[in-house]
């Protein structure tokens, strides 16, 4: 297909149909699938990424350190902290085919409202797709999930140059990564399965990118849980590590 923005709706429907039929061993196989097919299928994708919010009492042990460490220890950090977790990764450069080699995302605590608020990016996001993070101490759910089972929502940055946030900051935080591979368009897409657990997709690309446009592909999502239901049900979200 070449460009995102010339895709026919017969070519994102084939699209569709390849992403229900991915079979893997594992939802991290199968999201290293999935951003692989999308890479392939998009040349201007620079860098796409999946993420589930899981608890963190449900990480491996590496992203439970990895997510202690990036809060500095904060006492807020406990099991039920919702985080948002690197399942997989595909990009222009080796290291990003390699969701472990991730320095800054492999494994986002969600402390709180206040707390998600101080990422512009990460603030957009979750606030594009609908999931609501509570503020301190309401005694309710950190993670309010605002997205029913059927409906798949979308995240939009038309320029990640000159995207700001109320507080004029810059949406994409990263200008040097955006600046060195010419990024220009971030879009994503999220959805929930049936448990509540919420599946992320986002692509950092190099087309100028309309919002009629973007609003094709959150669809793809929804195949990529449905690919994935009995992985989620059973369990086995993480690959087993090398012995």
């Amino acid at each position: 297909m070449g460009l995102l923005a010339s895709a026919t709706f017969p070519e994102i429907n084939a699209l569709r149909e390849t992403m229900s039929f991915i079979a893997a061993s594992s939802v991290e196989a199968a999201a290293r699938q999935f951003t692989s097919q999308m890479a392939q299928s998009f040349e201007t994708i620079v860098l796409g990424r999946v993420f589930l919010v899981l608890p963190f009492a449900r990480l491996p042990s590496a992203e439970q350190a990895f997510a202690r460490a990036l809060v500095q220890g904060d006492p807020r950090l406990a099991d039920a902290t919702p985080c948002l977790v690197l399942v997989g990764s595909r990009g222009r450069e080796a290291a990003w085919n390699d969701r472990g080699s991730s320095v800054g995302h492999r494994a986002i605590p969600l402390l709180d409202a206040d707390h998600v608020a101080s990422a512009p990016m990460l603030a957009k996001l979750l606030g594009d797709l609908n999931i609501k993070v509570a503020a301190p101490l309401t005694g309710g759910p950190v993670v309010t999930r605002l997205l029913p089972g059927g409906l798949n929502a979308a995240f939009y940055v038309q320029n990640a140059s000159t995207a700001k946030d109320d507080r004029g900051r810059s949406v994409i935080p990263d200008q040097a990564f955006a600046n060195k591979y010419g990024v220009n368009t971030v879009f994503g897409m999220g959805g929930s399965y049936v448990d509540g657990t919420i599946a992320v997709a986002v692509f950092f690309t190099t087309e100028q990118l309309e919002r009629m446009v973007v609003d094709r592909y959150p669809s793809l999502i929804g195949n990529f849980k449905m690919a994935t239901a009995d992985l989620m049900n059973e369990g086995r979200i993480f690959e087993e590590p090398s012995k």
